[in-house]
């Protein structure tokens, strides 16, 4: 049988996927979910079995981009922002939410944040049928706990048991875990999180992230509302009571600092500009009026490095193109 050749981006590509799924014991049915593709594409291109087109390579890796950790951050007022918050939570060991609309970086930045920080794990909820079971496995694998991979199931005990063991031995490193897209969690997974927060407060900081909704499911779960508040230097969070009588979930709600991360506004686009090397004015302007968030900033400029336009001398007209 003729040996399929392969190009060096196809080779990179396959090379990256292979050390993602050992780093976070995935399997290819796992990556073929996030691209999007089938398992078959997905078997084709893990054991070479097909040359790949530029654009379907492109395609799949844009898709594991923030799985791989290889984002260049412009680091843009939210970008800051999200950066410091997670930082001066992992020193204080603390629980913290952070909300903010869609497109202003928020899985990207943590996601780095995880990357580049000694005992911090990224776990994103993507879909609303995820158990807890299925969720702390996820978990304990991201942390790089040790399970038997022979076994199909592991119980929800045993799996809280190890991860609370394993946040214990690494206390002094100050463990971090950020939950992503938690909007999509359901009200059960609160309940079933503030117990693991409960075994583990004061040694594992916690970062909630996600839109609006999490904060008004928390907020409903706990008989709380968080409302702003003028403090001396900006505008923050407390939470308020909506009821007379508390809960179980009250006092957990209130040991979350809350956190809301602002709107790109024309001045976030120039400089995400100015860092990608966009100098014309005109493009400038353009672009602050058409990029409402910097998943499309980014897509825009990857359009343009692959139809072969260079940034810096880039015209209205160009842009037009993208």
């Amino acid at each position: 049988m003729k040996k399929v050749e392969i190009t060096a981006q196809q080779a990179m590509l396959r090379d990256k996927i292979v050390a993602l799924m050992t780093k976070k014991n995935q399997k290819p049915a796992e990556i073929a979910r996030i691209t999007g593709r089938s398992e078959g594409t997905i078997s084709e291109l893990l054991n070479d079995k097909k040359a790949f087109t530029v654009k379907l390579l492109n395609v799949i890796y844009d898709s594991l981009k923030d799985y791989f950790g290889d984002d260049n951050l412009v680091f843009t007022r939210q970008y800051n922002t999200m950066w410091n918050i997670a930082k001066a939570g992992k020193a204080a060991s603390d629980m913290r939410l952070v909300f903010g609309n869609s497109g202003i970086g928020k899985s990207v930045v943590f996601r780095k944040f995880a990357e580049e920080n000694e005992s911090c794990w990224y776990v994103k909820i993507d879909r609303t049928s995820l158990t807890w079971n299925q969720f702390l496995r996820a978990v304990a694998t991201e942390m790089g706990i040790r399970l038997d991979r022979k076994r199909k199931r592991f119980s929800t005990s045993m799996l809280t048991d190890a991860i609370i063991r394993f946040v214990e031995e690494k206390a002094d490193t100050n463990p971090m875990l950020i939950i992503d897209e938690t909007e999509v969690a359901r009200s059960l997974f609160f309940k079933e999180f503030k117990n693991l927060q409960t075994a583990t407060e004061g040694l594992l900081s916690v970062v909630l992230v996600g839109i609006t909704q999490v904060v008004d499911r928390i907020g409903k779960l706990a008989g709380l509302e968080c409302k702003a508040y003028e403090s001396s230097s900006n505008v923050a969070y407390r939470w308020y009571p909506v009821r007379d009588n508390s809960n179980i979930y009250t006092t957990f709600a209130r040991r979350i600092s809350v956190f809301r991360i602002n709107n790109i506004s024309a001045s976030d686009i120039a400089h995400f500009c100015a860092e990608k090397g966009i100098t014309d004015k005109k493009v400038v302007e353009l672009a602050a009026a058409r990029w409402w968030h910097y998943g499309e900033a980014d897509r825009a400029v990857k359009r343009a490095e692959r139809m072969g336009i260079t940034l810096s001398t880039m015209t209205a007209e160009e842009f037009e193109l993208l």
